[in-house]
């Protein structure tokens, strides 16, 4: 028997209305996955945030917290007058031997780096002519190990850190071996030697054996790498807020071409008080970083794509550069208390203030060297309180270094112009010793 049905399918316009219809609950669900998307995303980069600041945080409470001394070189390493160790037009391979590399008192300087100069001058400005507790009667220069941590802002924020075993340095005060004219005057043998300060003035003569450091443990990072495989960090002193650049002409650094609404940029600035003052100067009483997470990757010629600069001007007209970063990013403020910077104990070390009287050349009827006992009560090593011009920072046990002026605007133009040219290196360095110099 014949079968007469017929096979129908859709129709062209049921075809279409099947169509709209699916596309319509596409569109839908992307509206509903698109902010789900970002928000998971805003949440991944948080939560790694989170876990990279608690790790900074918990590695930096472990070693500063309890610092005995700390100085602080941001942007890169200077001299207390705030002239970069690195710069060659000032500091030259003789120059930077001869202020720290280890002098003898008849021979030539040492050679050193200018990483291993900021240590000594770390260690000459704070341990100077300090001696080995209970050493009275020989004057033993202190010893101890001296750390460096850095923060290496320029490749991703990688910490790590170098500890060097240290031996004092001491100064002495010379005297003439001979009647001598200088300066106009006749000063006789036995008389303190005159010299001109740095202003022309006729100041004494102080002899100085820098402190020696040997490289105990060498760089290695202390934060585990697996926080840097997606994610990159840019750490900042102090207390600092992030402000929304909408204007992209203030900008570089950044691709701005394919920007989508999505797209934004904010600028890391410090933050202010009621009354005006910015939290972004180390202190024992505000110690603090912030730190920024956003995405590491790169173009062509290494830079990150989703860090630059705003170059922005402040209510008074003056122009400043402030760290931009590209969403997404996430920013944390971590704070420390530094325990024994901050402790009556620290701050009244009256037997730190002390050291050993060291005298070269004759004196009283003898011909001293500087290692020679300069005899006071009960035949022990006469001692003297310990001043700023044989040990700078014998009184100060933070200390935050600032370029001068004229560094400063070397380091904003190579800083603008992403130069490490070894003007601005885009770190953090901390150095500092721990209680008893271990």
């Amino acid at each position: 028997m014949k079968d007469n049905r017929k096979l129908k399918g859709f129709t062209l316009i049921e075809l279409l209305v099947v169509m709209a219809i699916f596309g319509i609950l596409m569109v839908a669900v992307m509206q509903i996955l698109n902010p789900l998307n970002k928000l998971s995303k805003r949440a991944t980069l948080q939560e790694a945030n989170a876990a990279a600041v608690d790790n900074i945080k918990s590695y930096m409470e472990s070693s500063l917290r309890y610092s005995d001394c700390i100085e602080v070189n941001v942007g890169a390493l200077t001299d207390n007058k705030g002239n970069f160790l690195r710069d060659t037009s000032i500091y030259n391979q003789t120059k930077l031997n001869n202020t720290f590399g280890v002098k003898t008192l008849t021979g030539g300087a040492q050679t050193v780096t200018p990483e291993e100069a900021a240590v000594v001058n770390f260690l000459d400005n704070h341990y100077s002519n300090r001696v080995t507790p209970n050493t009275e009667d020989k004057a033993e220069p202190a010893t101890g190990r001296v750390y460096m941590l850095k923060i290496d802002n320029a490749n991703g924020g990688v910490i790590s850190e170098k500890s060097w075993n240290f031996k004092a340095g001491y100064t002495y005060t010379k005297f003439y071996e001979d009647d001598t004219e200088f300066e106009g005057v006749t000063y006789h043998k036995g008389e303190i030697m005159k010299k001109l300060d740095e202003n022309g003035n006729v100041v004494n003569d102080i002899g100085r054996v820098n402190a020696s450091i040997t490289l105990n443990d060498s760089d290695s990072s202390v934060i585990n790498p697996v926080y840097y495989e997606y994610y990159s960090f840019y750490i900042a002193p102090g207390y600092n807020n992030i402000e929304t650049v909408f204007d992209t002409s203030e900008l570089t650094g950044f691709d701005t071409s394919d920007d989508t609404s999505d797209d934004y940029y904010a600028a890391v600035k410090p933050a202010k008080s009621v009354k005006g003052n910015t939290y972004t100067d180390f202190s024992k009483d505000m110690f603090s970083l912030s730190v920024v997470t956003y995405k590491n990757d790169k173009d062509g010629d290494d830079e990150y794509l989703y860090r630059g600069q705003a170059k922005q001007k402040d209510e008074n007209d003056v122009a400043h550069i402030y760290e931009a970063f590209q969403s997404p990013f996430a920013l944390s403020n971590m704070n420390m208390s530094l325990v024994n910077i901050n402790s009556q104990f620290s701050q009244n070390k009256g037997s730190d203030n002390y050291g050993p009287v060291r005298y070269q050349g004759p004196k009283d009827g003898k011909d001293y060297e500087p290692t020679m006992m300069v005899e006071g009560d009960n035949d022990h090593w006469k001692y003297e309180k310990i001043t700023s011009d044989k040990a700078p920072k014998i009184d100060t046990r933070l200390f935050v270094h600032s370029p001068n002026m004229e560094a400063q605007a070397k380091a904003n133009a190579a800083h603008a112009a992403k130069k490490t040219d070894g003007l601005y290196e885009d770190c953090i360095y901390f150095i500092f010793t721990l209680p008893d110099f271990k």
